[in-house]
């Protein structure tokens, strides 16, 4: 069981929506996590022999594989033929969690987190998502590989991330519902904003700017999803501890391309646009957060492309200068539509550089 008061919940309380029936974003190629503990495995395969083709092994999951056109069970009227022909407490327990089927835990301490890249979850609408639904979806499944994904560290450290992330989330989903930049500024860092002009000004030859009151709040209400997975998901730009001090001028900038996006849109945008914006621009983000920070490169051979070796080589004789002083010269020596495509083949670099 997780308890509540040890948990931090990266979606608001009753806030997202989203309704399963005719989507199957999810039920395309991702996989059938199972509940073997729980004695899933030894149904499915009674009920679809078939299937024990198709079993494997990641890591202490068992998991059905399934084609990317669409999952063995999903039937032409886009719903779920386990659900239908056993009831919905036999349908696999990842299919049952999703879209909050992403949980971890740091010693007796829990994150309960959500997939806003495959679902097309939503602000608003019915029926609202209760944290209390989703832990009691939860305690239906038996196995730990499923609601139980170890981030490894002490019951301390489990401790320091969800209070501090616990409070920054919830100043977030204040800061949404007031339409606030500066309070969701506020809750992730104690300093006045940095200047995010300079590098929008270097890269797209543009100020910037905030996006609309709609697409705002939405970035506000992702706000905690997306930290977490900075911190803890594959991407590794630098030691966590380090990491988390870039997080706010990472989220700055975000802010402005998602503003740059819903002009070009001609429209507000959602969640799942806003985390690929997230996903696509993180080098750019980087780069934006570590500008007036001096870069440092220290021995070690880098495989880099064209121009980006001329950044790298300014970075290696650096003696104090700050990132932006180096980059802005050679980007502006650069047509524009060159220069996002230069930081983001130098995403090794910059990881170096301050990792």
């Amino acid at each position: 069981m997780i308890d509540p008061a040890r948990a931090l919940f990266t979606f608001p309380e009753r806030v997202f929506s989203y309704e399963c029936r005719g989507c199957a974003a999810c039920c395309k190629g991702h996989g059938i996590g199972l509940d073997a503990t729980g004695g899933e495995v030894a149904h499915l395969t009674a009920a679809y022999p078939g299937v024990i083709a198709f079993l494997r092994r990641r890591g202490d999951a068992t998991t059905a594989f399934n084609p990317r056109d669409r999952c063995w069970f999903l039937d032409d009227d886009q719903l779920c033929r386990v659900e239908r022909e056993h009831g919905r407490a036999r349908k696999p327990a990842s299919c049952r969690l999703f879209p909050f089927n992403r949980i971890y835990r740091i010693g007796s301490w829990a994150v309960i987190d959500y997939n806003s890249v495959l679902c097309p979850i939503r602000i608003g609408g019915n029926p609202a998502v209760a944290r209390g639904d989703v832990l009691a979806e939860i305690a239906t499944v038996d196995d730990a590989a499923v609601v139980g994904t170890r981030l490894g560290g002490s019951e301390e450290e489990g401790r320091e991330l969800v209070e501090r992330e616990r409070a920054i989330a919830e100043g977030c989903f204040a800061a949404a519902a007031a339409g606030d930049l500066a309070a969701g500024w506020s809750a992730q860092s104690a300093g006045a904003m940095p200047p995010c002009d300079p590098p929008f000004r270097a890269l797209v030859d543009r100020p910037w700017g905030a996006p609309d009151a709609t697409t705002l709040a939405h970035c506000l209400w992702l706000t905690p999803s997306l930290r977490f997975n900075e911190l803890y998901g594959p991407r590794k730009y630098a030691p966590r501890e380090r990491l988390v001090a870039a997080l706010p001028g990472m989220w700055l900038a975000w802010i402005g391309f998602a503003a740059l996006g819903a002009e070009l849109a001609a429209r507000p945008l959602g969640l799942q646009e806003l985390t690929t914006i997230w996903s696509e621009q993180a080098p750019l983000m980087y780069l934006a957060a570590r500008w007036g920070d001096v870069p440092r490169l220290r021995g070690g051979a880098l495989d880099l492309p064209g121009e980006v070796r001329r950044l790298a080589a300014a970075i290696r004789e650096n003696q104090g200068t700050t990132l932006g002083a180096i980059a802005a010269p050679i980007l502006a020596g650069l047509p524009p539509a060159e220069r996002a495509p230069l930081i983001k083949l130098a995403e090794p670099l910059l990881r170096a550089a301050f990792g």
